[in-house]
């Protein structure tokens, strides 16, 4: 399992984020439970490989998301 931390920012007003974090699998960490020291509350996307992630980056806007992925911070493997 892995986790990313990305930086980025909403296509609707531009707001920037950064440090968040999206879990490879779409499968929910159960409540009250944790995996890497994340819990569910902490992740803000799921199903995404790193693959998919410098796929987004390079697509920019071009993505179906309502954010835009402007690079990958960090990789964190279970």
């Amino acid at each position: 399992m892995a986790y990313f931390k990305v930086n980025g920012y909403w296509k609707d007003n531009k707001t920037e984020f950064s440090d968040y974090i999206i879990r490879e699998f779409d499968d929910a960490i159960p409540e009250g439970e944790t995996d890497c020291g994340f819990t569910d509350d902490d992740i803000f996307f799921y199903g995404l490989s790193e693959t998919d992630i410098i796929e987004a980056i390079r697509l920019g806007e071009g993505t179906v998301q309502d954010f835009v992925l402007t690079n990958l911070v960090d990789i964190i493997e279970n």
